[in-house]
C-alpha cells in the first residue's frame, strides 16, 4: 500500500499549502507588532521601521525572514571566493619588562 504523499504532485501541493499557511500566520503576527509601543518593540530588538519594512514585502514572502536575520539588515553580506589571497597574521613579541606582577601579556 502506498502513501498518498509518495505521489510527487500531492507532496508538492502539500508543501506549498503548508508554506502558504505559515506565511499567512507569520504575516498576521507581524501585523500585530504595528500596534506595539516603541518601548515594547525595543525590548525585542526591533524598531517601527523594521516592522514597516517587513510588512512592505510582497504578500507571498515571509516577513519574519527579514526580522529574524542580522540586527542591521542594511549592511550587505561581504562574500569573497575561498581562494582569494588573505593577509597573513602578524605576531608581536611582547617583553615581560613592562607588565605588572600577575599580568599576562598576549
Amino acid at each position: 500500500m502506498t502513501h498518498i504523499t509518495s505521489i510527487p504532485f500531492v507532496a508538492l501541493f502539500g508543501q506549498m499549502t503548508a508554506r502558504a499557511w505559515r506565511v499567512f500566520n507569520n504575516r498576521r503576527h507581524v501585523t500585530e507588532l504595528k500596534f506595539w509601543s516603541d518601548e515594547q518593540l525595543k525590548d525585542i530588538g526591533l524598531t517601527r521601521s523594521d516592522v514597516r519594512r517587513a510588512l512592505a514585502l510582497p504578500f507571498y514572502r515571509d516577513p519574519t525572514s527579514l526580522l529574524g536575520s542580522t540586527p542591521d539588515n542594511s549592511q550587505p553580506a561581504s562574500w569573497r571566493a575561498a581562494n582569494t589571497i588573505q593577509e597573513k597574521p602578524t605576531l608581536v613579541v611582547v617583553d615581560g619588562q613592562g607588565t605588572k606582577a600577575g599580568q599576562i601579556a598576549a
